[in-house]
């Protein structure tokens, strides 16, 4: 993102800055892209089978042509459109607030206070990879396929603990002098 100081309020200080693991974000839906070919597969089947037997069973070429596009997007399309999609998807923690921008077609931005932040969830896809949860109050804020989620993990405790003034409750909350 080369405009950052645009996404800034005045007097906040960038704390991390990260975008999605490029393959684990493109194929993070490779489960539907691979149950979707099988799924047409068996249709496939089960409408020549149909065909044969009763030799009656047309399928017309609009309800084909749908049936051949809904295949294609969900096998091979969502891939591509997720591959374009991470050029564009942007995370950055500030001091105050949480801040991740995405979309193909148009910028979308959303932003978390840090003082609204209630849970981190973590959902681990391997080694050094994972999946962040942000719980808020009103929201439920996702970032996916972070490389070493640990970081910006800690980051975020030490800025909410800091925010609710936790630190000098929770001794493995205080930051080492």
């Amino acid at each position: 993102m080369k405009d950052l100081e645009s996404l800034l309020e005045s007097g906040e200080t960038i704390l991390w800055r990260g975008r999605p693991a490029p393959r684990a974000f493109t194929f993070r839906n490779w489960r539907r892209s691979l149950a979707v070919p099988v799924g047409f597969f068996v249709l496939l089947v089960a409408y020549r089978t149909v065909s044969l037997v009763a030799g009656t069973v047309r399928l017309s070429s609009p309800w084909l042509a749908l049936l051949v596009a809904v295949g294609l997007w969900f096998g091979v399309g969502q891939l591509l459109w997720a591959r374009l999609e991470w050029e564009r998807v942007f995370y950055l923690l500030t001091d105050r607030r949480m801040v991740a921008v995405h979309g193909v077609l148009g910028r979308c931005r959303w932003t978390l206070p840090l003082v609204q932040l209630r849970k981190i969830e973590s959902q681990p896809l391997g080694g050094a990879l994972a999946t962040l949860r942000l719980v808020a109050q009103g929201s439920t804020r996702t970032l996916y396929c972070l490389e070493h989620p640990e970081i910006l993990i800690q980051l975020l405790q030490e800025q909410r603990a800091g925010a609710v003034g936790l630190s000098s409750c929770n001794p493995r909350l205080a930051k080492p002098v």
